[in-house]
């Protein structure tokens, strides 16, 4: 009986024992970020990066998680990120996964194994964590360049399944420059669309009757806050919008008829806009919907040979 009770409290000793051998000593591994970033482009979707260098003078090598813990940004709260251009905003989400589906936080990390190589004189080991972003759809923001700026945003070491800056277990890690600020940008491009409505009818006049009078209508849509110019081209080219209608077979005769803005009488309607400037066009500014404006063409005269007479109009978006 005695001898058994020996055995068992030597083997709890031995047990003891072994949870206190003292682990391997490291030398300090030193780590800096050399860029933190994601840029969106023109695209919807984009990949970043925290990039990062460490090194050590452990000839041994050693073996660790480095993990990115995303900080604040700028704009507003983690939770709903913005983007910024001027007065205007861009949602925008990021996301630890290439599926998009696990949002990035200071406690939701990215991660990336390094091993740093047994090389004598110690080992420089790059590399980077990639990152994920989306914009979400649904929105209409105006054209121009947006950014912000996620202040904060940490490089660390994973601890007991958290992102740390400091690793006290058997390995030291100093970050130099570890916590950065990391960006996002992205740029939403100008674009106008446009669409003529039903043909312009003058319709059926007697020969003797003047002042002949039609309108019809044009849509517009252009990016929130872009400004447009609409030019108005008949098929002659005539930019004061002064056109001329063609009958049908051997009809030579071309009744004149003008373009115009505001209404029947008013002011001509050309195609000396441009990009920059109105000419004698028509102003608009996008607002990320459609936008419908009334163009109008009169007569002077219907006292031509009776047919049925047309002519085609361009109609030009500058932006």
């Amino acid at each position: 009986m005695s001898a058994r009770f020996i055995a068992i409290m030597l083997a709890l000793v031995l047990a003891a024992c072994c949870l206190a051998l003292p682990g391997k000593a490291h030398a300090s591994v030193t780590c800096s970020v050399t860029s933190a970033s994601i840029v969106f482009g023109s695209s919807s979707t984009g990949t970043g990066s925290i990039a990062y260098s460490c090194t050590t003078t452990d000839v041994l090598g050693d073996n660790f998680t480095l993990c990115g813990a995303l900080g604040t940004p700028g704009s507003g709260t983690t939770a709903a990120p913005q983007m910024i251009s001027g007065a205007y905003s861009l949602n925008l989400n990021l996301y630890t996964n290439t599926g998009r589906t696990q949002v990035w936080t200071n406690t939701a990390t990215i991660t990336a194994a390094v091993t740093m190589p047994a090389l004598s004189g110690g080992s420089t080991v790059t590399g980077s964590i990639p990152f994920y972003g989306s914009i979400p759809g649904g929105q209409a923001p105006a054209s121009g360049t947006y950014g912000v700026t996620f202040s904060g945003t940490i490089l660390g070491v994973v601890e007991g399944g958290t992102c740390n800056q400091t690793y006290n277990n058997t390995l030291v890690l100093v970050f130099t420059g570890a916590s950065t600020n990391l960006t996002a940008s992205a740029m939403v491009p100008s674009n106008c669309t446009v669409t003529a409505g039903t043909a312009l009818s003058l319709g059926s006049v007697l020969a003797t009757a003047s002042a002949v009078s039609g309108s019809t209508t044009i849509m517009v849509n252009c990016t929130l806050a872009t400004p447009y110019y609409l030019g108005l081209s008949p098929s002659n080219g005539n930019t004061a919008g002064a056109g001329v209608l063609t009958g049908t077979g051997g009809n030579t005769d071309h009744p004149p008829y003008q373009l115009r803005s505001v209404s029947s009488a008013g002011p001509v309607w050309g195609n000396t806009a441009t990009a920059t400037s109105v000419g004698n066009g028509i102003a608009g500014t996008g607002n990320a919907a459609t936008q419908t404006i009334t163009a109008y063409a009169s007569l002077p005269s219907a006292n031509f040979t009776p047919d049925s007479y047309s002519d085609t109009v361009t109609v030009n978006v500058n932006y």
